[in-house]
């Protein structure tokens, strides 16, 4: 069992790294995708797989995630507040009728959105990065490390579940629109739009544990943040410092036991952002993470509500 453990650890860790080095030797940071992270997590080291769906389904949600997130950048006339939220909305509304479940979808339309990426350098590596960890899991399970994962198609959303997506969207569009205009638009981050999305699923740990999470969510983006400090102020390369990051997070997470898929990538946003706004990161991200476990504990609340009204009725 630790072996297993291990084996899968070191694949996740391995892949973001060499995703990170990959795009400081090439000089282009649109091939960093910090949703590798999250996916290296939810698929490889969590006990149970994150997301009951299967590397078809996940290599199709990011590919298309990714296309769309560029598309939107491009032909999309809006001022950029606008364009988030829209691109929040078509990546809430994909990820519903694919019956899947994977959540990190949002930030693979959002992403390039907030950092304004109009380069198909984006989704080819969103795309050739996924493939390769879609392939390290095949090994994995051909290995016995790792048991096949099977697609457990989700219903279609109902009256009430459009009626929560779009509170969803709503709410979130309102926390987009606050970081843009007062200059905290890290407090927007698409992991945590992601986070936000998953919080508010009737089985999260986000309505029993709230605080849990939160302090997860806040101590990887500080994480990433301050191994990037340390690799800017030493001038040395910065895939160490993802290294580190990684590792920082993946024993985190199995010493604490709470896999959280959207708190790895937002550890390696911190990579990917402008370096002067790297010292700020951590408290926007914070702040953020606040704003959205919040937001999704009034939703569950307001849910709750609808169910006793139902049964009244």
């Amino acid at each position: 069992m630790k072996f297993k453990k291990a084996a899968a650890s070191a694949s996740a860790v391995l892949l973001v790294t060499l995703m990170t080095a990959a795009a400081e030797l090439l000089g282009n940071r649109e091939i960093l995708f910090p949703e590798i992270a999250a996916i290296a997590v939810g698929y490889l080291i969590c006990p149970r797989p994150a997301w009951k769906t299967d590397s078809r389904r996940i290599f199709l949600m990011i590919t298309a995630g990714a296309v769309l997130g560029v598309l939107i950048v491009r032909f999309l006339p809006l001022p950029q507040w606008a364009k988030m939220s829209a691109a929040f909305l078509c990546a809430s509304l994909l990820l519903a009728y694919s019956r899947t479940g994977f959540a990190p979808v949002i930030s693979a339309v959002v992403l390039p959105v907030m950092l304004g990426t109009e380069s198909a350098v984006y989704p080819v590596s969103a795309v050739c990065l996924t493939l390769l960890i879609l392939g390290v899991r095949a090994l994995l399970d051909c290995m016995k490390i790792t048991e096949p994962s099977a697609f457990q198609p989700l219903p279609l959303p109902d009256k009430h579940a459009l009626t929560e997506l779009l509170l969803r969207w709503f709410i979130g569009s309102v926390i987009i629109v606050l970081a843009l205009q007062t200059g905290l638009r890290f407090a927007a981050a698409p992991p945590l739009l992601v986070a936000f999305t998953e919080f508010c699923k009737p089985e999260s740990p986000a309505q029993k544990h709230p605080l849990r999470l939160l302090l997860m969510l806040s101590s990887c983006a500080a994480a990433g943040s301050l191994m990037r400090l340390g690799a800017m102020h030493l001038n040395l390369p910065l895939f160490p410092a993802a290294f580190c990051t990684i590792l920082c997070v993946v024993i985190l997470m199995q010493k604490t036991g709470i896999f959280l898929p959207p708190a790895a990538a937002l550890s390696i946003l911190a990579f990917l952002i402008p370096k002067e706004a790297v010292p700020v990161y951590p408290a926007q991200a914070a702040l953020g993470a606040l704003l959205m476990t919040g937001a999704a504990l009034f939703i569950a609340h307001q849910k709750q509500r609808v169910r006793r009204a139902d049964k009244l009725n």
